[in-house]
Formats: C-alpha cells, structure tokens, sequence
C-alpha cells in the first residue's frame, strides 16, 4: 500500500511558514493528502510505515499520533499568536508564530522517517551559559572528558572553540575513536556520549539573544541551563523577566545551578523556591561546581596515577556533582530509550524524537494559553475602561438636571421660580388693564402685554442656560478628549485598533450639529414664549369687543332714557314714542347700560383668566421641553461621542471574547490529546 505523500515528500513543512501565496495553496494541497491518507485503514498504515523504516508498531504509533498533533498546532498557531516584530518593544520572541513555526519545523524535520534522516538522527543535548560568568564550558569537558584518554583526545576537546570560525556561537561534538576539530562538529572519544543507549550529539551555545540560539534551546531533546546566581539571580532568568526567553517552562529541561557545595544538604534545598519561581514542580534543579570537576580531573593529568591523586579525582569529582547533570539526562532519556532498547540506535533517536515532540506540543500549547490569556485580560481592561467612562457619563447624566434646574425638594426649582417671578411681574400690567381704562387704551393691548411678558419672561433663567451651557462644551471636550485617548490607545497591531470606529468619531465630531452654542439650552425658552402670542392676540380681540360692547349698551340705554323724554315732550313732533313712560323709559336705559356694561366686564375678566391659563399651560409645558431639551442634548451632543466609542470598543470585545473562548476550548481540546 502506498504512504501517504504529503507527508513523505515534505509538504507539511509548508504548514510552518504560511507568509505567501504559494505557501498557502501548499497547505491546502498538503491537507488534502493528509485527510484522504487518513480515509487509508490505519492498521494497515502502521504496518507500511513499520515495515519500511524498522520501527515497530507502538514507537510508529506514538510518531503517527505527534505529527498528527503537530499538524494540528501548527494549523491553530496562526489563530494564536502574533506575527509581529520581535524585541523589546515588540512580541516577546516565545511568543511569536515565526519562533513556533521554526523550531515545529524543526521537530517536522526530526520526526520524518526519510531514509536518510533516519541514519543521521541523533539526540541533541544543548548546553547553555546564560551570562559570561556560567562556566558551561568547564561543565561540558568535565562531562565528556575521560581521565584516561590520549593527551590527543583532551586537547581536542578543551581547544574544541579554537577551531571554531570567528564569531561562532556553538559548537557540536559527537562521539568518534579519531580525534577531528575540523568543520561544524568535534568528534571526541568520550564514554559519557555512549552511555545512554541513543547516538548523542552535544551542541555547546555560548550567551546569546539570538533567536536561532533560543530555537536551538527549545528544540533540544534536553537542554541544559547553566546560571551563576552570583552574576545572574535566578529569578532574571524566567520567561516573564528575560527576552528573549530561555525554556525553563518547557519540560525535559534541566536547571544547573553554579553552588561552591553542590552536595550539601542546605544547597538542595534551595531547589523548590527555584521551582515554584518557574512555575513547575517537575522542573529538574541540580546544583554542580564544573571547577572542581575540571580540577580533580587534572590531577590525574599530571603525571603517573597513584593512590592520592585518584582519591582526590573521586573526591573531586563526587563533591562537584557533575554526576546529577547525567542522571537527569538519563532519566528524561529513559522512557524513550526502554521503548526502542531491541531497536537500532537510529530508531531509538526517532523515539526520542517523539518524546521531544510531545513536550514542545506542550509548550507550544502552553504560550498559545499564556497569549490567550494576556489576550483575555486585554479584553477585560479594554472593558474597564470603557466601563470608567460609561461611569463618568453616568455620573454627568445624573448630576447635570441638579446643577442646571436645582432640586424641587429642596425649593431649588430654578423653572419653577422664573416662572413664578415672570408672573409676578407681568400680573402687574395685567391687574393694571381694568375695564373702565380699556376705552383709550384697548388698541394697546396687545403690545402693552407682549411688552410686559418680553420684560418678565425667564430673563434670569436664561442667563443661567447660557452659563450651563459653557459647562456642558467643557463636559463634551473632555469626554470627547477621554474617548479619543481611550481608542487611540491601542496599538496598529492590536485588535481593538479600529479605524473604522476612528472614523465614526470623526464623522459624529464634525458633524454641524455637534458643537455647543450659547443658545443649546434656551430654544425652549423663545418657543414657549412665541406661544404666548396667540393667547396674548385673542385678548386684544377681546378687549375690543368690550369696548364695543359697553360703548353699545351705554349708547343704547342713554337712548332708550332720551326716547322716554322725547315722547314726553313731544320732540320731533311726536314721532318717537316708545311706549313707556318718562321715567320707564329712563329706568329702562339705564338699566340696559348696567346690564351691558356689567356683561363686557364680565367677558373682558374671563379672557384675563383664560389668558393665565394659557400662562400656566405655557409654563407647564416649559418645565418639560427644558429638562427634554437638557436630556437629549446630554445624549445627542455632550456624550455621544463617548458612547459611540464604548459601544464600539464593547462589540469589539465582545467578539474577542467569544473567539478567545472557542480558541481555548480548542487548546485545551490538544492538551488532552497530548495528554493520552
């Protein structure tokens, strides 16, 4: 049966560096492959797979299930982590998808059974000095030097860097019986790197912020850190403190820490505080003195062996506890090792390969929960602050109708009094308009109360408007101001940088409706006022028709009384008799001119109260388009810039949210796959 060719021709590597077209469509090509290999029985696969690289079912398993899984976070890295720039101002370089795409595409590489990859597959076990003052030099000769090899051996070992070109920053050494310094890699005779059962490679880094140096750390099988607390205090070497990072949450790794007394019983205890600093009870913490290590180990290099000079090499060299760095190294190679033990030595390297892979999983899966959790709190904070501001408006909202219109409970009821002042004053020309003045000044009277009510009408009030309205310019600049800060505040590469909200704020600031005038507040004031004129004309018609109504029934009555005294004596030669008598007659008339002169003052008092009532309707309704007016300017114009930015930043978060949840159940879904 045939193998599955996106994954022996290499296409998968193409999942670890996504940054162009052609990369993509070789993703999709290579996913293809991969799911209609995966519709191929998968007993069957195991047993091709088994068959043609020597690798028995359960190691092809657990290799089958890692690349699975390294597909599978390879694919859900760029939902993940940001592919910015690294630095100190940047993304920290653990947390960047160009890290986990090349050291992943480094494991991709370890794990291939490729023919050729297969003879060449060896461990690597990386040593690393994180200052200057770390002798990781001096822990690697007293690793690989044996006490008694040829001076040949020792001193291609101990000038293994002078044959380094100039400005190297590692150097490889693997085991062979001839001494070579020559190329990329020091062969060495040295038991230490047969003693595990694997071909061994030990690659030397001396201290770098190079990111291929910290891909090399992560992707070792085992790294070995070396710190001197004295020059380097441990806490500074954690991922959180130091950038870029070195693996100290990545398992398999091992902490050596430079100690004068590697073995007393006080040094070891030191071991758990460095732990819980790194956040990980499995973390191996060893404490070693390479100096003395190297200087037991001369005293067997000078001259003929004899009994003081090997007690002190053991003294030495069990006082240095060198030995603890080979046990740890054993012990994360064990497991590995004793599932390939009837395999080949190169079979055995794909084991561990495997082992390896499982555990950068884990720590690949690790910094996507680390970054969707700085994501998540991200979106909490971008919460809090629009929560701040939200609090802010809320607290303008509310105190704005007391500072504008006072408190009714407290007889602060600044409408209410202007009202009442304005009546005040006007009732003074209105009580003035009696019915006996309406004769010589009734076609006054509309401009007389149109005058008084313009004297009277909320002049205090409407100074206070104008003042307020000062106020709430000043509340809109700073609310404007704290929403801009607010969405400004966010980096291009962040996710709440939206310069389509940018743009709204901007549409709504320029917006001709948006400034605050003087006159924002007193528009109620002039349209109520402008309403009085109706009820200010229909009592001018009423006026005149009182006049005409007792200057009628003054002329009538006076009439009836002449007619009485004319039949009387006769005037006009008898023409007009009214039928009554003289005093009838004038009883008659001057009754009517009361009648009639009661009647139109009667009628010219109702349409005084019928103008009040109009007055109160007036002012009622003032009340409410001035509070209606403060409240929508408020919402339309004061904050709306602000909650415009709150709703905008708020659905961003929102959405945010719910992706950061999907991707962690996602995350937590691989773990669990690991985890098996």
């Amino acid at each position: 049966m045939p193998t599955c060719l996106a994954s022996s021709s290499g296409l998968l590597r193409t999942i670890v560096r996504p940054h162009n077209s052609q990369s993509r469509v070789l993703v999709q090509y290579a996913a293809r492959k991969v799911a209609g290999c995966r519709r191929t029985p998968l007993i069957a696969r195991r047993a091709t797979f088994a068959t043609a690289a020597g690798v028995p079912p359960k190691v092809e398993e657990q290799r089958a299930h890692t690349l699975t899984l390294l597909h599978k976070t390879t694919s859900l890295l760029p939902r993940i982590l940001p592919n910015g720039p690294t630095g100190s101002d940047g993304v920290p370089t653990n947390e960047s998808l160009q890290f986990w795409e090349n050291v992943l595409g480094r494991l991709y590489e370890d794990l291939s059974l490729a023919p050729e990859r297969k003879e060449k597959a060896r461990v690597r076990v990386a040593v690393y000095g994180v200052d200057e003052y770390s002798p990781a030099s001096d822990l690697v000769t007293a690793l690989l030097e044996d006490p008694f090899v040829t001076d040949e051996q020792k001193k291609t070992l101990r000038s293994r860097w002078d044959a380094q070109p100039e400005g190297s920053r590692v150097v490889k050494l693997q085991y062979g019986t001839s001494p070579s310094g020559e190329g990329d890699v020091v062969n060495v005779q040295s038991s230490w790197l047969q003693h595990f059962g694997v071909p061994l490679e030990v690659s030397e880094y001396r201290p770098s912020s190079n990111a291929e140096v910290v891909e090399a750390l992560y992707s070792a099988d085992v790294p070995v850190l070396l710190c001197n607390p004295n020059t380097t205090p441990l806490p500074s070497i954690l991922p959180v403190s130091l950038n870029p990072p070195l693996p100290i949450t990545r398992e398999h790794t091992v902490l050596a820490v430079s100690a004068p007394s590697p073995t007393h019983r006080n040094t070891a205890v030191q071991a758990s505080p460095i732990k819980s600093l790194a956040a990980r009870e499995d973390l191996r913490v060893v404490f070693v003195d390479p100096a003395r290590a190297l200087h037991g180990l001369e005293q067997l290099g000078h001259g003929p062996a004899s009994p003081i000079s090997v007690q002190r090499y053991q003294d030495d060299v069990t006082g240095s506890n060198v030995a603890s760095v080979t046990r740890a190294v054993k012990d994360i190679l064990s497991s590995a090792v004793e599932e390939g033990a009837s395999l080949p030595e190169s079979s055995r390297a794909v084991a561990v390969h495997t082992q390896t892979g499982r555990a950068l999983i884990k720590d690949a899966l690790l910094t996507c929960r680390t970054v969707l959790r700085h994501a998540e709190l991200e979106a909490d904070a971008v919460l809090t602050g629009t929560s701040s501001l939200r609090g802010q408006m809320e607290e303008a909202k509310a105190k704005v109708h007391m500072e504008v219109f006072g408190s009714p409970a407290t007889d602060g009821d600044e409408i209410a009094k202007a009202v009442g002042q304005a009546r005040k004053s006007v009732k003074v020309t209105m009580d003035a308009l009696q019915w006996y003045k309406l004769f010589w000044r009734v076609d006054d009277i509309r401009e007389v109360v149109t005058a008084a009510v313009d004297r009277a009408w909320c002049r205090d009030l409407e100074r206070k408007l104008v003042f307020h309205a000062g106020r709430l310019a000043a509340l809109q600049a700073s609310l404007k101001d704290s929403a801009s800060a607010l969405c400004r505040s966010f980096p291009p590469s962040s996710p709440y940088h939206s310069p389509v909200l940018h743009n709204s704020l901007e549409r709504l600031i320029s917006a001709p409706s948006y400034p605050l005038t003087a006159s924002a507040l007193t528009a109620p004031l002039h349209a109520r006022q402008s309403q009085l004129g109706f009820p200010t004309e229909r009592l001018h018609v009423s006026a005149q028709r009182a006049v005409l109504t007792m200057s009628g029934s003054i002329l009538g009555g006076f009439g009836v009384a002449w007619s009485g005294w004319a039949s009387e004596l006769g005037l006009m030669g008898g023409f007009i008799n009214v039928g009554m008598g003289t005093e009838t007659a004038t009883g008659v008339g001057l009754l009517g001119a009361v009648l009639g002169v009661r009647w139109a003052v009667g009628r010219w008092e109702k349409a005084k109260k019928r103008w009040w009532k109009d007055w109160d309707r007036v002012g009622e309704g003032l009340e409410r388009d001035l509070k209606a007016t403060l409240t929508q300017t408020m919402d339309q114009r004061v904050v709306v810039v602000a909650e415009k930015a709150c709703s905008g930043l708020e659905n961003i978060a929102s959405k945010r949210k719910a992706e950061i949840q999907q991707l962690q159940d996602e995350v937590r879904s691989l773990e669990s796959q690991v985890d098996k």
